[in-house]
């Protein structure tokens, strides 16, 4: 039995949901783990839509079906795959937070396509990002269509700690893939509603430039030491932190960011960066605590 930590995918029947289970069952490949499926329902909530399988008066048995769709989903991409599929009477949210505890990723899908169908994304795609107890993976575009393109990983780093995790998050995805690594640093001085840089609001240009340029070396640096034989590149990019990691999740296998950056504040769920990558990118995002 596998000692990695389990994928753990959250599932209510949408199409975004399919393509997150069927990203999370290569995922669970690669790593060699097993990969749990997930339904998540609150107690009080007595129905399940009818249009879903086995949807109607029987919610229980209705979930279950669902749960069990979402499984052979999984073997249908990655047959030799571990795939257990359960359901749970609690809100998605505090569900798939609960699972991270054991888990070595979770993943969920990004579309909201009403009550039910949209209960894991939008909103609660958020909560789980901001308050898992590993990396969460909000998968976005056509996964299908690029999963034979060796596609780089991509990460955005701004100093911060959360920033350094998601660094070495990126690039041990990065090797275990034998994909090469792009380092984004953006930088911004210009005022803006949310300062997502403390350099927007107290240096100058030159200043600001001069020291996206060494927060890159240093994460180039940090990764040549730790992952000599991976293929990295890095940039900065003047430009606010979102639209330019929105860019630059075109034609990445993956984004990866801290869940907040040196613009953070305590009181937000999630920093403002991840927050709008969590719902624009092109690609899946890992969001790293």
């Amino acid at each position: 039995m596998s000692t990695v930590g389990p994928v753990v995918v959250g599932y209510d029947g949408s199409p975004s949901a399919t393509s997150a289970v069927r990203w999370g069952a290569r995922e669970a490949r690669r790593r060699g783990a097993r990969l749990e499926v997930v339904f998540a329902r609150d107690a009080h909530d007595s129905h399940l839509d009818p249009s879903l399988p086995g949807g109607g008066e029987n919610a229980q048995a209705g979930a279950r079906a669902l749960a069990e769709r979402g499984r052979v989903q999984a073997l249908e991409v990655e047959p030799d795959v571990e795939v257990e599929a359960t359901v749970e009477h609690t809100t998605p949210a505090a569900t798939l937070v609960g699972t991270s505890l054991d888990a070595s990723i979770v993943v969920v899908g990004s579309g909201d396509h009403g009550r039910v169908r949209g209960e894991l994304g939008g909103s609660v795609a958020l909560a789980v990002a901001a308050h898992a107890h590993c990396p969460v993976v909000v998968v976005h575009g056509d996964v299908e269509a690029l999963r034979d393109v060796n596609l780089p990983v991509v990460v955005g780093v701004d100093g911060s700690t959360h920033a350094a995790g998601a660094l070495s998050h990126a690039a041990e995805v990065a090797v275990s893939r034998g994909a090469s690594l792009r380092v984004v640093v953006a930088w911004w001085t210009r005022a803006s509603a949310h300062l997502e840089s403390y350099m927007a609001a107290e240096f100058p240009r030159e200043r600001a430039e001069n020291g996206a340029e060494r927060l890159l070396a240093g994460a180039l640096a940090q990764v040549h030491e730790e992952f000599p034989d991976l293929e990295v590149e890095g940039s900065t990019v003047e430009a606010q932190p979102a639209p330019a990691l929105v860019r630059a999740s075109e034609g990445a296998e993956r984004l990866v960011v801290g869940s907040r950056g040196r613009g953070g504040f305590a009181a937000l769920v999630l920093g403002s960066v991840s927050h709008s990558l969590v719902r624009e990118a092109h690609c899946p995002v890992t969001i790293v605590r």
